[in-house]
């Protein structure tokens, strides 16, 4: 029987390695998603105040264009899509008390022909984005006596999106309950979620990557006695119940993680001077490559520190640099965030992965998983003084990618080589608030592949977007 066992094993793994990892194509997906977090903070940042009694309806229209190379086909190609989406939103406000929210998206992607990477052309999209109600108990009671209590409670339920820390670790849309309570000092939030259906996996796998099927449970604490700092720590546990399709018969696929984090924001030294800290520890259990039976253990941990320079004269100048790091394992066979490819049988996973999000280059667009991250920024309003151009921002972003372990692999399937040089990549872009209903965006990156994507593409690989959003 034990020789049986171990050839049994032998298959599993063969079988498993022979399957495409699909993670290649998936950084210029990456990249999207960063144009996509970029419209949905500017989306949520323009939510209107509504009425202290009424009722609120609008929406808006965004259309975007994306070029860029793709590495992952033979001989590499450029892909081409234009993206129209409409956001209808809609909320009610009683007296500050209940507040109700419900926006959608009904979207299209027009790609050139037989430049759609999944092979299924143009495709159209709807999806119910936001519905939430929101009870406050403090307002209620201001209301009522005039004064703000000692103690504010509020609850959430809904569809909304959810962060915890300074969102290294979760940043995604929750159908959730979420309860916040606040003292004098202090800010305290329970959340208890699920995922959505439509949200990508973090497990880049063929069969699992398109969805995922996850339960959460996270709480904060943060401290706010501090005038200029705002420290805290939270907890966040994930639950994988995501299954393959078609089934696996080779393969199991779970990955349930556990993270502690902690860390600060606020300013040091000056009132200009910001910072950003946050490290978080992660364990839990993972299926490895070729195992139908038995997971193995996470032990991970990553880091982010920012530090942003803000200068009081015309043009608003600003300055910035950040580290970022997610630990790594050499144990990994081609990818750091996938099942296939990954972690080997009997071993411990040490790749951080989580469900935040970073802007780490939309060229690239790695995850922070056995990576080093070094950026530094500028931007400015240049023609501030003119009233067409006052709200119109340019900048630029520099990143340089080393391994944090040269043997293992990253979330870019191509950098197979055991060097620890990954390349670097350089960014531009421009944000013009043209007015109160109209906004542009552009962003140019171009990366260069380092010494760790040997025998690889080695050219020079650009990704461009620009965007008009319009509010109605």
């Amino acid at each position: 029987m034990g020789g049986f066992a171990r050839w049994r094993r032998v298959l599993l793994v063969v079988a498993v390695a022979a399957m495409p990892v699909g993670a290649a194509f998936g950084q210029a997906r990456a990249g999207r998603d960063i144009y996509q977090e970029q419209l949905r903070v500017r989306l949520d940042q323009q939510l209107p105040e509504a009425r202290e009694m009424g009722f609120d309806a609008g929406g808006w229209f965004s259309l975007a264009y994306f070029n860029y190379d793709d590495p992952s086909t033979p001989g590499g190609s450029v892909r081409t899509m234009r993206q129209y989406e409409v956001h209808p939103w809609a909320r009610v406000n009683i007296r500050g008390v209940h507040r109700f929210y419900i926006r959608g998206l009904f979207g299209f992607d027009d790609w050139n022909r037989g430049d759609n990477p999944a092979q299924r052309g143009d495709e159209d999209h709807q999806r119910l984005e936001r519905a939430w109600y929101q009870f406050d108990l403090g307002k209620m009671l201001q209301n009522e006596t005039g004064r703000a209590p000692p103690v504010g409670f509020r609850a959430k339920v809904g569809r909304a999106f959810a962060t915890i820390g300074t969102a290294l670790v979760l940043s995604m849309p929750l159908d959730l309950i979420q309860l916040d309570l606040t003292t004098r000092d202090w800010e305290f939030m329970t959340l208890v979620g699920h995922s959505v259906p439509y949200t990508r996996n973090i497990d880049t796998s063929d069969r699992v990557a398109g969805r995922q099927d996850r339960w959460f449970f996270g709480t904060q604490a943060t401290y706010m006695g501090l005038d200029r700092h705002r420290p805290f720590v939270y907890f966040l546990n994930n639950q994988d119940d995501t299954r393959p399709e078609p089934f696996h018969p080779t393969q199991s696929y779970e990955y349930t993680s556990r993270y502690l984090g902690g860390g600060s924001e606020g300013t040091i030294l000056s009132p200009n001077l910001r910072y950003q800290a946050e490290l978080v520890a992660e364990w839990g259990q993972t299926y490895s490559e070729g195992v139908t039976a038995g997971r193995d253990h996470i032990r991970a941990m990553a880091l982010d520190v920012l530090l942003e320079y803000l200068f009081q004269v015309r043009t608003k100048p600003k300055v910035w640099v950040e580290y970022m790091y997610g630990s790594g394992d050499q144990n990994r066979r081609a990818s750091s965030t996938a099942t296939i490819g990954g972690n080997r049988p009997n071993s411990t996973d040490n790749a951080f992965n989580a469900f935040g999000f970073r802007d780490t280059g939309i060229a690239l667009a790695p995850r922070i998983s056995n990576i080093h991250i070094y950026t530094a920024g500028a931007s400015f309003f240049p023609l501030e003084k003119i009233e067409l151009f006052k709200k119109m921002e340019i900048g630029t972003k520099v990143f340089f990618y080393q391994k944090a372990r040269g043997e293992g692999p990253i979330s870019d399937t191509r950098a197979g080589g055991a060097a620890h040089w990954l390349g670097w990549e350089w960014d531009v872009y421009c944000d013009w608030r043209l007015t109160s209903d109209l906004a542009w965006t552009t962003r140019f990156g171009a990366f260069m592949p380092g010494s760790a994507y040997d025998g690889g593409d080695k050219t020079c690989q650009q990704f461009l977007y620009t965007g008009l959003i319009f509010s109605f």
